[in-house]
C-alpha cells in the first residue's frame, strides 16, 4: 500500500495521469490496483482535488511457488525491496525439472512469515545455479516496475578466470577486439532492443549513465523494519549494521583498492545455434557489451581475479565473453575446463558482488557491496 499527499499543482490531473507521471506507476502496474481519495474508494479516471490523499492498494496476488524454508543471507529489505545474497548451487526459480528448494521457495517462505500471507517473489535480476551473489526481488509491482522503466541499473562480478592477463596481454586482447568490432558494433538501438546509454532517472529526468553524479544526498531508518526516509546516510557504519549490510572485508579492500592494472571492454554478439546450451560468439546474435578490469594475477596458480561489469544481460554473457578472450571462469563446466575438486574447484568461480539500482519510494541511489565468495578466497590464498 502507497500513501501520497496531493499537491496544489496536481489540481485537476486524472489519478492514472498523477500516478504514471509523478509517482512513477507504470500502464501495467496500474491494472492491479484500487485507489482511495480521502479515504473513499474511486475510479482512475477521477480527477484530483488542490488537496486531500490519496491511497494506492494492491490487488492480492497468489502463486504456485511452494513457500519452503531456507535460510536466506539477506543483505537489504524495506517494504518495496529485498536483496539477498545467494549461495552456489541454489536455483534461482522452479523449473519443470526441480520444482522445490529453489531460492523463490524460500523467498515466499520469508514473505509468508513477515507478512502472513503468500506474494509474489518478483526477480529483477537472476543468477545461475553455480554462481553466487546478489539478487534483488521487488515486493510489489510498483516497485517492479520502477526497476525496471526507471532505475538505474549497475551490477559488478568477480571472477577466477584461468591464465595471467598483465599488460602484454591486455594489449594483444584490446588489439584482437579492435579487428573484430564493425561486425559487432551497434547498428540500430531500437532493432537491438536495447536502452542507449542514458537512463529516466528521478521521476523521467534524463541523464547520460555514464555521467550520473553519485547521489550525495543521506538517506535514514525510519523504523526497525528499515522502511527507508529521506536523510539516511547509506555510507555511516551504523546504517550499514541496521541494513543488514555487510562492510567489505580485508580481502576486498586489498583487492579492490588496487583498481586493477587496465580495463578491457569486450562489445561482441552472442548467438545462440539452435536448442544448445552453449552461446557462442557469433555476427547473427544479439549485441552484448561487459567491461572487464584486472584486480590481481596470480602466478603459481596461472589465474586471474577480475571485475566484470555487465552493460547489457545476455545469458551467460560474462562466461562466454571470457572464453572468447581466452580466459575462461574458473570451473566452468560449459565453456571452461571443468571442476577439480582435489584443488577445491567445486564450481564456477563467479560472485556477484556489487548492485547499485534507484530506490523506488524515495528515488535516490542505493549502491551494495558484499565480501567475494568463501570458497572463492580460500581457492586464491591457500
Amino acid at each position: 500500500m502507497k500513501k501520497f499527499r496531493i499537491e496544489k499543482e496536481h489540481q485537476r490531473m486524472k489519478i492514472s495521469q498523477y500516478l504514471r507521471e509523478v509517482q512513477n506507476y507504470s500502464g501495467r502496474s496500474l491494472r492491479n490496483v484500487e485507489v482511495f481519495l480521502n479515504g473513499k474508494q474511486v475510479r482512475l479516471t477521477k480527477k484530483l482535488p488542490s488537496h486531500g490523499n490519496l491511497r494506492v492498494v494492491e490487488k492480492k496476488k497468489g502463486t504456485d511457488i511452494k513457500p519452503i524454508k531456507l535460510p536466506l543471507d539477506i543483505i537489504f529489505e524495506d517494504e518495496d525491496i529485498l536483496v539477498v545474497n545467494k549461495e552456489p548451487f541454489l536455483l534461482t526459480h522452479p523449473t519443470q525439472k526441480k520444482a522445490d528448494f529453489t531460492l523463490a521457495n524460500g523467498i515466499v517462505n520469508h514473505f509468508l512469515e513477515k507478512y502472513g500471507e503468500v506474494r509474489v517473489p518478483r526477480f529483477y535480476n537472476r543468477l545461475d545455479m553455480n554462481t553466487s551473489g546478489l539478487i534483488i526481488i521487488a515486493k510489489n509491482s510498483f516497485a517492479q516496475a520502477f526497476l525496471q522503466n526507471f532505475s538505474i541499473f549497475e551490477k559488478k562480478y568477480l571472477a577466477i578466470v584461468n591464465g595471467i592477463i598483465d599488460d602484454k596481454e591486455i594489449v594483444r586482447i584490446n588489439e584482437e577486439l579492435a579487428k573484430d568490432e564493425e561486425k559487432h558494433k551497434i547498428q540500430d538501438l531500437e532493432n537491438e532492443n536495447l536502452k542507449p546509454e542514458i537512463e529516466k532517472v528521478n521521476f523521467g529526468e534524463m541523464k547520460k549513465y555514464d555521467e550520473m553524479e553519485k547521489i550525495e544526498n543521506n538517506l535514514t531508518i525510519e523504523n526497525k523494519d528499515n522502511k527507508i526516509e529521506e536523510n539516511t546516510d547509506f555510507n555511516s557504519k551504523n546504517t550499514k549494521d541496521n541494513l543488514n549490510l555487510k562492510n567489505k572485508n580485508d580481502f576486498n579492500n586489498e583487492i579492490l583498492e588496487k583498481n586493477g592494472i587496465n580495463k578491457i571492454v569486450i562489445e561482441r554478439r552472442i548467438f545462440r545455434d539452435g536448442d544448445n546450451l552453449e552461446r557462442i560468439i557469433d555476427e547473427r546474435g544479439q549485441y552484448a557489451k561487459t567491461a572487464i578490469k584486472v584486480l590481481k594475477t596470480y602466478p603459481k596458480k596461472n589465474v586471474t581475479l577480475v571485475e566484470c561489469e555487465l552493460f547489457t544481460g545476455r545469458t551467460h554473457q560474462i562466461r562466454v565473453h571470457l572464453k572468447s578472450i581466452g580466459h575462461t571462469i574458473v570451473g566452468d563446466e560449459l565453456y571452461g575446463n571443468g571442476l577439480n575438486k582435489e584443488l577445491g574447484i567445486n564450481r564456477q568461480f563467479l560472485h556477484a558482488y556489487k548492485v547499485k539500482f534507484t530506490h523506488p519510494a524515495i528515488k535516490k541511489e542505493v549502491e551494495l557491496e558484499i565480501p567475494i565468495f568463501s570458497d572463492m578466497k580460500e581457492f586464491l590464498e591457500k
